[in-house]
């Protein structure tokens, strides 16, 4: 009786001792490795541009340029649109892809001439899509849109027939976004780019 009790309080050091190195070795983890939330606000310059939309979980945002990449560009050279997402974060995967399928275009086009920005030592600028565009319009003030322009966004839907398709654009004056079937008309473009917390 007395051995099996003195093996039962070695087992019960054992497992204590045991448990207690767990907690040291877990809880002295690197917490360096976290990511941290972006602590920037809105209106702030960061990382080469103008912050003007946070998330909700404050792990992403957006920036935008500080001034117009130009104010009489095309959406597209030729009429040929291919349809693209509208959704927050997906302006860039937008534009890789219209530059990628109008490379053939001479012409300055939307999406190519945010694309082709380098600024702040950043290279990763790209074309809003229609709700990120939306977003930049609430912050108009402070990121300095052209009351009476109107911006292209990357975002664009079939039109129903070959080689026909609207895309997305805003005015800023009536704050109203729509599709447009002439891409050949020349509207501004504000080039944009993502942050992300580290």
């Amino acid at each position: 009786m007395f051995y099996k009790q003195k093996d039962m309080k070695k087992n019960l050091v054992a497992g204590i001792l045991l448990f207690t190195a767990s907690l040291a070795f877990w809880g002295c983890s690197d917490d360096d490795d976290a990511v941290q939330p972006l602590t920037v606000s809105i209106g702030d310059t960061y990382e080469g541009g103008i912050v003007f939309y946070i998330a909700e979980d404050k792990l992403s945002g957006l920036v935008a340029a500080p001034q117009d990449q130009g104010s009489e560009i095309v959406w597209s050279a030729k009429r040929k649109v291919i349809p693209t997402e509208k959704a927050i974060g997906t302006g860039l995967a937008n534009t890789i892809f219209i530059v990628e399928v109008k490379k053939g275009d001479t012409e300055e086009f939307a999406a190519k001439a945010a694309y082709d920005l380098v600024l702040g030592g950043y290279d990763d600028w790209y074309l809003p899509s229609i709700d990120e565009l939306e977003e930049l319009y609430k912050q108009r003030a402070i990121v300095g849109l052209n009351e009476t322009g109107t911006y292209w966004s990357s975002s664009a839907i079939d039109g129903g027939y070959p080689n026909a398709g609207y895309t997305y654009n805003l005015t800023v004056k009536t704050g109203k976004s729509q599709t447009d079937m002439n891409q050949h008309s020349g509207y501004a473009v504000r080039a944009v780019r993502t942050i992300k917390a580290k």
